[in-house]
């Protein structure tokens, strides 16, 4: 894992706004390199409606060129249109309809002068036209940007991978999920021995002047700006139509470079649709059968790009039977593309639940046996130091990196939201589990007869907490507020007092937590109901008793060591 960016002062959020544009480009800052910082007023005051991204990318120079259209929705009164844009790129001019606009470029920041200032509900196109070279990606996907390789070949081999440091690094754009835009027009220019794969749906392909070709995708729908992508090789084509649940027959695409094509169509056939099947099950229909359903091989690792999901795990099965990485990026689709947290701070909810899925799938794939296994292995990665919920507004890299100002979860998000899930479905049961599932992502708890275009919705941990307590008639705001409001792990002691065990929860923040336990005496597992933070078990012997021997619930077991000794271990 990369070391994280220092994090983000108001005073240098402002200067990157109010600096003017220059004749030496302005050195990248750390505004550029993180996503999902809070909105400025200036950002909040309107919403993407499209974006037109022409991009002519020359592998050799490792540049690209081209202009962004953007048709915003006023959401206030403005007078100027600031976008996030990386610094170091050359702006050739800015216009709308009538003409070349006057602007003002900074580190981080381009900020339009309208032509004339909208009220709350205008529209207003303006197109950015800009070169240069976009940022080169030290170790995508953590610490991302443009990466340029070559296939084993010898043919160039591009792709981006932004999550961590947004939209912005390769085109201007309103860098936060709120500024998803409702649908884009990608134009990529490659040389001819090329493809370019994007999100959507090729809608043409075009010859140009000097031995190029120009590739048309299109989304219809709305689009996580970090989860855009391009990505260029020499790419072979491997596709199956599928009939979702709902009964809508859509395009599972396989772009693989040309030296892997056996390998691909090897995973292609014995894993695709087996996953997708399993995600449909399980949540619901696949939500952007209108478009395609899409892979990519990539020179990185892997990334959630909708529809063009990012794939380099070099066709390895894990140790549970099935490729890991083609299985929590897909399940991103549903958790992260579909249902997209309202800001970074509740990123856990793509995370947590991409993670939870795939020991689901290891039960599927092998049994129990791989089930409680990953679980485990889960487990063992919590470092429990922070909430992995925060309430307040986090940017991507302080809730990504526990180690900025020691705020952010970290893996936490992966590993402690996977046992979040699991505690919950045992206190509330299978059935109100997956409803609630269901209508964190789709907003109804029966979406198998949803049809395409299928709505995103943006959600929130308390989103979630609140379909829980309607599915279950329940308040759980006791269980949310100890296991993802705050970071340490509730301590589970049991003690004898004469012919009763006595069993508390502690470490709780001092608040009630009547999580029930399974306990086993004499072969026979029992529920124990809490009275507040006790439950009293007559007539036993503590001996004789044996707490959750399933592992159901999240506790602070004396395997994992405290957040204090972990940052001690990784000091040495």
């Amino acid at each position: 894992m990369q070391k994280p960016h220092s994090p983000i002062s108001i005073a240098l959020y402002l200067a990157a706004v109010l600096l003017s544009g220059c004749a030496t480009p302005p050195e990248r800052n750390e505004v550029t390199l993180n996503s999902g910082i809070p909105l400025s007023p200036a950002a909040n005051a309107y919403d993407v409606l499209h974006y037109t991204l022409r991009n002519d990318i020359d592998p050799a120079a490792r540049s690209i060129a081209g202009s962004l259209e953007v048709t915003v929705i006023a959401r206030a009164p403005m007078a100027a249109l600031e976008l996030d844009f990386d610094g170091l790129f050359a702006i050739d001019n800015v216009s709308d309809e009538g003409g070349v606009l006057d602007y003002r470029q900074g580190p981080a920041k381009l900020v339009i002068t309208l032509r004339a200032p909208l009220e709350d509900g205008d529209s207003q196109t303006v197109t950015v036209a800009y070169r240069g070279k976009p940022r080169v990606a030290p170790k995508a996907p953590w610490d991302g940007g443009f990466v340029w390789a070559k296939t084993p070949g010898g043919k160039p081999w591009i792709a981006t991978a932004v999550q961590g440091e947004g939209c912005d690094l390769w085109f201007p754009c309103k860098d936060h999920p709120s500024g998803e835009p409702r649908s884009m027009d990608l134009y990529f220019t490659v040389p001819s021995d090329l493809t370019a794969v994007s999100n959507g749906v090729l809608v043409d392909v075009s010859d140009v002047p000097g031995g190029r070709k120009t590739f048309h995708w299109r989304t219809t729908n709305p689009i996580n700006t970090y989860g855009i992508a391009l990505n260029v090789a020499p790419y072979v084509l491997i596709e199956r139509d599928y009939t979702s649940v709902n009964g809508v027959t859509f395009p599972v695409q396989f772009w693989a470079i040309e030296d892997h094509e056996e390998k691909a169509r090897a995973l292609f056939d014995a894993e695709f649709f087996d996953v997708i099947a399993f995600f449909e099950r399980k949540v619901g229909p696949y939500p952007w059968s209108n478009e395609k359903l899409g892979v990519v091989e990539t020179p990185h690792l892997g990334m959630e790009h909708q529809t063009v999901n990012a794939y380099g795990n070099e066709f390895r099965r894990g140790t549970h039977g099935f490729d890991w990485l083609f299985h929590h990026e897909l399940a991103h689709e549903w958790f992260g593309n579909v249902m997209t947290h309202t800001t970074v701070s509740d990123m856990w909810l793509h995370e947590g639940f991409g993670a939870f899925m795939q020991p689901e799938y290891a039960r599927e794939v092998i049994g129990d046996a791989a089930f409680h296994a990953a679980l485990y292995q889960s487990y063992l990665g919590i470092k429990a130091c922070n909430a992995i919920a925060p309430r307040e507004e986090f940017s991507a890299d302080e809730l990504y990196f526990d180690d900025v100002e020691g705020k952010g979860p970290a893996g936490d998000i992966y590993s402690k939201g996977t046992w979040v899930l699991q505690s919950l479905r045992y206190v509330i049961g299978e059935e109100a589990f997956w409803r609630s599932v269901r209508r964190l992502v789709y907003g109804t708890a029966r979406p198998e007869s949803l049809q395409p275009p299928i709505e995103p919705r943006f959600r929130t941990t308390d989103d979630f907490l609140r379909i829980v307590n309607e599915e279950t008639g329940r308040d759980l705001g006791w269980f949310f507020e100890v296991y993802v409001r705050r970071g340490p792990l509730p301590v589970l002691e049991f003690r004898q007092d004469g012919d009763v065990v006595v069993l508390e929860w502690t470490n709780t923040g001092g608040g009630s937590f009547p999580m029930p336990v399974p306990v086993r005496i004499d072969g026979t597992i029992e529920r124990v109901a809490f009275d507040g933070n006790t439950a009293r078990l007559d007539g036993v012997a503590a001996a004789d008793l044996q707490v959750d021997p399933y592992m159901r619930i999240l506790r602070k077991l004396p395997i994992v060591p405290t957040c204090e000794e972990r940052r001690e271990e990784e000091k040495d």
